[in-house]
């Protein structure tokens, strides 16, 4: 619990110290009006499609042997099992949270919902599973696999809720998406290795592209943070009830209502080849993935959008701030659980 806790703290520390840079650039005019939805523009198009190719293209070649070791098929299955269960979390907290937030106005009830439904699931996500399973690389494929409906559902239901228009849901732009067409691309070279450019001998300097590319999302996001924040008044950061209901529905029912559909599935597929190859983690993978903070895509955008901007801010600095303390208690929560059901 402890070692759980100081790896949440010193993570929470660094997201929060990239806060610091875009608010002293505009609170000290170095930046100008459009500063924080043109970085919103890269992070959203540039780095967050890169986050995908560098999780399914790029690997050791002792993660890659453990990784094709499994065999395609299972690895197929495994990866549906991981989005069925993220699909239908996401979707269950969308439906939950119409609820828990309908008497409020449309802008808050739609911020409240998408800070709700939608975790830091790469830059935290990642990490923890990576402690927890002793950096097992199919562990992190299932995380990965996890963001891609991560990226589908913020595409579609996440841009309707920040627009408050569901003709923003239109197959061509989902398809036209540079995040959908990134996960397709990551995919199509996952599974046919022999075409993957970045692990063809000779050219892996290549990998540097998406690595780094995909390592600026966490600090871009939290630039355009620190940059928002500069223009708010500390009092809109933590009044109003409904920034602490979303926190609540954030980082404790969301997880709970993830574990009840991962135990189904548990029960459902018990015995089977994608528990024995896979392990535990093809369940657990989204159970940790929706117990961490809120996705930081609210500000960004809510920043591409001209959404609810300064509320988005204050949704997500405020279950960022929570979660410090929420997250060690739902995971050690949810792998004590865990050992008692399975």
């Amino acid at each position: 619990m402890l070692e759980i806790f100081v790896k949440v703290l010193l993570i929470m520390a660094v997201l929060l110290a990239f806060i610091v840079p875009g608010f002293l650039l505009k609170r000290f005019n170095f930046l100008d009006g459009n500063a924080a939805t043109s970085l919103s523009n890269i992070l959203l198009y540039v780095c967050q499609p890169a986050l995908v190719i560098d999780a399914f293209c790029v690997f050791s070649q002792e993660d890659l042997a453990r990784i094709q070791g499994v065999g395609q098929g299972t690895l197929v299955a495994s990866f549906g099992v991981v989005a069925a269960i993220a699909a239908l979390a996401m979707l269950a907290v969308l439906l939950l949270s119409r609820l828990v937030f309908a008497k409020m106005p449309d802008g808050n009830k739609n911020v409240y919902t998408f800070v709700a439904i939608f975790s830091n699931c790469g830059f935290l996500g990642i990490p923890f599973v990576k402690m927890f399973t002793g950096s097992d690389p199919l562990a992190v494929m299932y995380m990965a696999v996890f963001n891609i409906v991560f990226i589908i559902l913020v595409w579609t239901v996440g841009v309707a809720l920040i627009t408050g228009e569901k003709r923003e849901i239109r197959l061509k732009k989902i398809a036209c998406n540079p995040g959908i067409i990134c996960s397709v691309i990551g995919l199509i070279l996952f599974f046919v290795p022999q075409i993957n450019i970045f692990m063809m001998s000779g050219v892996e300097d290549l990998q540097i592209l998406p690595q780094y590319l995909s390592y600026m999302n966490a600090p871009l996001s939290m630039i355009i943070v620190g940059i928002r924040l500069a223009d708010m008044k500390p009092k809109a950061l933590f009044c109003g009830k409904g920034l602490y209901l979303s926190s609540v529905m954030r980082l404790i029912v969301a997880p709970l209502l993830t574990f009840g559909i991962a135990l189904l599935f548990f029960l459902a597929l018990r015995g089977t080849q994608v528990i024995q190859s896979g392990g535990e983690y093809v369940l657990l993978a989204p159970v940790i993935a929706m117990a961490m903070s809120p996705a930081a895509s609210v500000v960004a955008l809510s920043q591409r959008y001209k959404g609810e901007s300064d509320l988005s801010v204050a949704a997500f600095l405020n279950g960022t701030l929570l979660s410090i303390v929420a997250i060690p208690l739902m995971i050690a929560a949810t792998l004590a659980l865990w050992g008692v059901v399975a």
